[in-house]
């Protein structure tokens, strides 16, 4: 598949945790992933929730002015994981694509048990990524990689 263009945005990337137990002070995936966005030259903000349906709602409210979203964690097994669920209720569509490649080439087989998901609400990326530090790390790849493309493609006429 070949596209035209390359086109880099000046995109505005928010980051939520989603965690009952993390505090700003002591988020080490969410840290990382905001130095990895603001070194690669974006306008980043990172904020924190606990793993509740409204606050994570909240959150995607919060970041209205950005073009991009990443909640980190919440996307496991458990019953309090529920950061997909909770997205996924209010996405217009779900890119199935990325999770689909995070976890089929993630070197650690734990990342099947993820609901990474890639969803669009009102022509913005929101990413649901685990909250490992090294999950993060290979997803940022992944984003990086796709985001100017999905953003071109969700505002075009």
């Amino acid at each position: 598949m070949v596209h035209k263009s390359d086109a880099r945005y000046p995109l505005r990337i928010g980051i939520t945790v989603v965690s009952s137990t993390r505090l700003l002070e002591n988020d080490v995936s969410g840290l990382s992933l905001e130095r990895k966005i603001s070194e690669d030259g974006y306008a980043v903000t990172r904020t924190l929730c606990r793993d509740d349906e409204d606050e994570i709602l909240g959150r995607l409210l919060d970041f209205k002015d950005r073009d991009v979203i990443i909640f980190v964690g919440g996307t496991g097994p458990s019953r309090k994981d529920v950061t997909y669920l909770t997205l996924k209720k209010v996405a217009e569509k779900e890119v199935f694509g990325f999770g689909e490649l995070f976890r089929s080439k993630s070197e650690n087989i734990l990342a099947y048990l993820s609901d990474a998901s890639l969803f669009i609400v009102r022509r913005k990326q929101i990413y649901c990524i685990p909250g490992s530090p090294d999950a993060v790390e290979y997803a940022w790849k992944i984003i990086k990689a796709i985001m100017n493309h999905v953003y071109e493609e969700v505002h075009k006429e």
